[in-house]
């Protein structure tokens, strides 16, 4: 097989010398030359060459950056540097940037042959002499990356094991020791599971165990672990893998950061939501009593006292003298009327009797009507009918429920019809909502617009009563709202 090369150096006399020996050699063909930077670039790219040759000394050239570029552009070229340069920081940084090999231009040919044959192996090629250079340049660089990592692993107050590949802790940092109280030397040589609760041990060895397999390279788990004095707390444990050359030398890295703390908020928030929601359910009955009240006094007290006045206007009317009196009188009966049929559907609106007397659906057919009404859109209840038993809670919640979605919709979804189909799943109530709207183009979830908080305060009650909502709404599509609530909860 052929190997194509590309020679760039600034003076053409030492390029037709590498290619008048170069084509001597069995398998070596040249393709291409340059003397100038921006020429390089372009040819390297039309004429893919297996390997370039490349004077770090070419015109309106940026070595570091134009290695870059060739591989970035053509990541199967290898580069050989060729170069009179022979410091350490440049030899360096020329390998850095990706080439592959780096000769000193005054070597002799036969290295340039053994140079070209070890990049097409895939292997990095650097003249006699400089060896010794980038090797010590490496060292430094595991000196000072392993005092970088040395300090971190001291300092950190997340606590970090180095683990072997049974499991069992090499080392552990301070913070380690200061988190499970123990010393280093009580810690290493034991197995991890040490300090993890019996009943969670297991399935930890079989998440180590299948890392260690190389069914994965990390992973990650939320657990008490135990101190020494045998007091529990939360941690998040990160396990990674650092393969070696063999099975024997694999090392685990596991961090360990006590979470108590965030736990222990995460339960106070539960439990205030809780709170929340029961005070919220207290809240909505409470108001639901309020308006049954008010419906009441306002139908036994203010609705019998006005009918009472209009009985007695008439019976005055009919024994009335004078005739001029007739005409005001039935006026003031009129009027009297009017207020005793407002005051009639007010104590229905505050709490419709409905409710109480023929149940959740019967009560959702006189809501529909009602809105229908007042809106001028079209409203179809439609139910399994199904029998629901339901207590006093569910009704009144799911009513006012109801209620909010209904009216909401028909004052912003821009809605012509809208479809409520209420049914019985075992032992769930389910109601759906449709409108052929515009659709609301928000989220859910978001706390703005016209149905943003209304759908979070909604989502809680229900919450409250074991139920859920899901809200389903594009522009242009409308909205589809479902609630599940269990009857009995």
């Amino acid at each position: 097989m052929t190997t194509r090369i590309f020679l760039a150096d600034e003076y053409q006399i030492a390029r037709q010398g590498l290619r008048a020996l170069l084509e001597k050699e069995t398998g070596l063909e040249v393709v291409g030359e340059a003397a100038k930077g921006p020429a390089l670039m372009r040819q390297v790219q039309d004429l893919a060459p297996d390997i370039v040759l490349l004077d770090l000394g070419l015109p309106d050239l940026h070595a570091v950056e134009a290695i870059r570029q060739i591989l970035a552009a053509s990541p199967q070229v290898k580069i050989i540097a060729l170069s009179i340069y022979d410091d350490r920081r440049f030899v360096v940084n020329i390998l850095k940037a990706g080439a592959s090999g780096y000769l000193l231009k005054d070597c002799a040919f036969e290295e340039l042959t053994k140079a070209i044959r070890a990049v097409q192996a895939s292997k990095t090629f650097l003249s006699p002499g400089l060896s010794d250079i980038v090797a010590q340049d490496y060292i430094e660089a595991l000196r000072d990356s392993e005092a970088h990592f040395r300090t971190i692993f001291e300092v950190t107050t997340i606590g970090i094991a180095l683990l072997n590949k049974d499991g069992r802790v090499v080392e552990g940092n301070p913070a380690l020791q200061r988190m499970l109280g123990y010393s280093l030397s009580e810690l290493v040589n034991q197995e991890f599971t040490v300090i993890i609760l019996p009943e969670d041990a297991s399935r930890c060895k079989a998440l180590f165990r299948e890392m260690v397999q190389g069914k994965q390279d990390s992973y990650q788990v939320e657990k008490k672990y135990v101190r020494k004095d045998g007091q529990t707390a939360w941690g998040r444990l990160n396990v990674s893998l650092i393969r070696g050359a063999k099975v024997e030398d694999h090392l685990a890295v596991c961090m360990i950061e006590d979470i108590t703390a965030q736990k222990q908020a995460e339960k106070e928030i539960r439990t205030y939501q809780e709170q929340l929601r029961s005070v919220a359910s207290e809240l909505s009955l409470t108001e639901e009593q309020e308006r049954r009240r008010l419906a009441t006094d306002l139908h036994d007290h203010v609705g019998q006292i006005l009918a009472l006045a209009q009985i007695k206007l008439g019976a005055i009317r009919e024994s009335a003298a004078s005739t001029y009196l007739v005409e005001p009188m039935d006026e003031v009966r009129r009027l009297l009327e009017q207020t005793i049929q407002y005051t009639r559907s007010l104590s229905f609106e505050l709490s419709p009797p409905i409710l109480y007397d023929l149940g959740f659906e019967a009560a959702v057919e006189w809501l529909a009507e009602l809105v229908q009404e007042q809106h001028g859109i079209t409203v179809k209840v439609q139910t399994d009918r199904s029998p629901k038993s339901m207590n006093d809670e569910i009704r009144v919640i799911l009513f006012q429920t109801m209620r909010e979605l209904l009216v909401n919709l028909a004052k912003h979804a821009n809605a012509k019809n809208i479809s409520v189909f209420i049914a019985r799943e075992d032992a769930t109530l389910q109601v759906k909502i449709e409108e052929d709207g515009l659709g609301m183009g928000i989220s859910a979830d978001a706390a703005n617009g016209p149905f943003g908080f209304g759908f979070f305060s909604i989502r809680e009650r229900l919450r409250y009563l074991g139920g859920q909502l899901e809200v389903q709404s594009e522009p242009g599509w409308g909205t589809r709202v479902t609630l599940q609530v269990p009857l009995k909860y």
